[in-house]
């Protein structure tokens, strides 16, 4: 079967990203399942920030979620709209002869909703969580 999974909640509100995670990777295990995309939308956005830090016993789930998306080949979506509306940006300027990067970690990318509603179409179950 293929799946869409679809996160609309950050880590540090609701255990629902990390569920999302555990759930992925149960599927991936199971090797007759397919992961078609992983998208982010709503406050899920809010897991991609690269300038997130932890402490040492917190769990830093978006390093799980980098990892799980380079060990199965999963890419990780994530919302424009969203995005912007939480301040998450994927942009390199120079502004005022200094580089500036976006905040958006390297190995998410900025999706829309219609790359969303394509990868619904080709699935056979949309899990959001």
């Amino acid at each position: 079967m293929i799946y869409t999974i679809i996160v609309k909640s950050s880590f540090f509100s609701k255990e629902n990203s990390i569920s999302a995670l555990l759930f992925s990777k149960a599927l991936i295990m199971k090797k007759k399942h397919f992961i078609k995309s992983i998208f982010f939308i709503s406050d899920g956005v809010l897991n991609m920030n690269r300038f997130l830090s932890f402490t040492i016993n917190e769990l830093n789930l978006k390093k799980k979620w980098i990892n799980f998306s380079k060990k199965n080949k999963v890419r990780l979506n994530v919302c424009f709209s969203a995005a912007l509306r939480r301040g998450i940006i994927n942009i390199k300027k120079k502004i005022n002869y200094e580089n500036f990067e976006g905040n958006l970690g390297i190995f998410f990318k900025i999706s829309s909703l219609e790359k969303l509603s394509r990868d619904i179409q080709k699935s056979d179950r949309v899990i959001q969580f």
